[in-house]
């Protein structure tokens, strides 16, 4: 599965969604993760706030999880009705760190929210459970 993080120099998650400039995208699995591409977003002044969320929503919609430092409600809900979980960070929180953690989850026992996105990607895949 897909997963991005708001980030401003690709070490932490330290942006916040709606001004998140540049997203780190990592593909990981059971075995383990690597980084895929960043995509980064240009803002111009003048775009209203409800087409800048649906423009970063719509470069975003292949991943299953978002990590943002921060997300307002207005968005984390636009977020989490197209088919994104967003989780807010710690402000320490490095991307590797959260990936590793991420891995062991997976590895294991994940929670429910979780276990129904692997179920989602397998059935889209194409593979049983």
């Amino acid at each position: 599965m897909r997963v991005g993080f708001a980030t401003t120099d690709n070490i932490l998650i330290n942006d916040h969604f709606g001004w998140a400039k540049n997203f780190a995208i990592y593909e990981i699995n059971f075995d383990g993760f690597k980084f895929v591409e960043n995509r980064c977003f240009e803002e111009s002044d003048e775009e209203e706030e409800f087409n800048k969320i649906d423009k970063k929503i719509d470069k975003l919609k292949d991943l299953k999880i978002i990590f943002v430092g921060n997300i307002g409600g207005v968005a984390a809900a636009r977020v989490v009705k197209s088919g994104i979980h967003p989780i807010k960070s710690k402000p320490s929180d490095t991307i590797e760190g959260v990936m590793e953690s991420l891995k062991t989850v997976l590895s294991k026992n994940p929670p429910p929210w979780l276990k129904k996105i692997i179920v989602k990607e397998n059935a889209a895949a194409g593979r049983s459970v």
